[in-house]
């Protein structure tokens, strides 16, 4: 499991990469010939393949695991609707959507992603896709993929009276504050995840 403290992460102490190198995870890899080799293709989810056009710029890097040096299949459910496992597992990532340099200008030092995911923001009449993203902060913000701007940061709390998630499927929820109930839509099924990532940190 991804450790909360900086420090004790892979590659933070005195060896710095080549402890990282050597982790267990990354065995078979030739670092010194890493550029001429041919990088390993992604699995792709069923429901990215059957989503709107633009959608596929949102790859489905899927691991249920980071920083534990093991990336483990799915159990069969996806995780997408189950709600039986702890909430413990704050570190959990149920998705990594294109989680590149470009999220990392909205993160600060020491500061880790727990949950991204492209979603779409449901207003009224129109809908406008963000990009959800969580941290340890702890910190919730939605920002928009093509400007690069936070257009949104959803007020933190412990308390559940003045931050909660209510799932009304698996695709959508709301996210509700004293000021303000946001709607989302997530086309690949994470409702019940954000719902479990958000509860479990203000449990934690």
């Amino acid at each position: 499991m991804q450790d909360m403290d900086p420090s004790r992460r892979p590659g933070a102490g005195p060896d710095g990469y080549a402890a990282l190198k050597s982790h267990p995870f990354f065995k078979g890899v030739d670092w010194d010939k890493l550029r001429s080799q041919t990088p390993p293709r992604l699995a792709v989810e069923a429901s990215a393949q059957s989503s709107d056009g633009d959608d596929h710029q949102d790859s489905s890097w899927n691991p249920t695991h980071i920083g534990d040096g093991s990336v483990r299949q799915n159990d069969g459910n996806g995780g997408a609707s189950s709600s039986s496992e702890s909430s413990g597992h704050v570190t959990r990532l149920a998705s990594i959507d294109s989680f590149d340099s470009k999220w990392q200008q909205f993160l600060e030092p020491g500061e880790s992603v727990l949950m991204i995911s492209m979603v779409k923001k449901l207003q009224k009449l129109t809908s406008k896709k963000v990009q959800l993203i969580l941290t340890n902060k702890p910190k919730l913000i939605y920002v928009d993929p093509s400007k690069l701007v936070v257009k949104g940061n959803i007020i933190w709390s412990d308390n559940s009276n003045d931050l909660s998630i209510q799932v009304s499927s698996p695709t959508h929820f709301k996210i509700c504050t004293p000021k303000k109930v946001m709607s989302f839509e997530d086309a690949k099924q994470r409702a019940w995840q954000w719902k479990k990532a958000i509860e479990g940190l203000q449990n934690r």
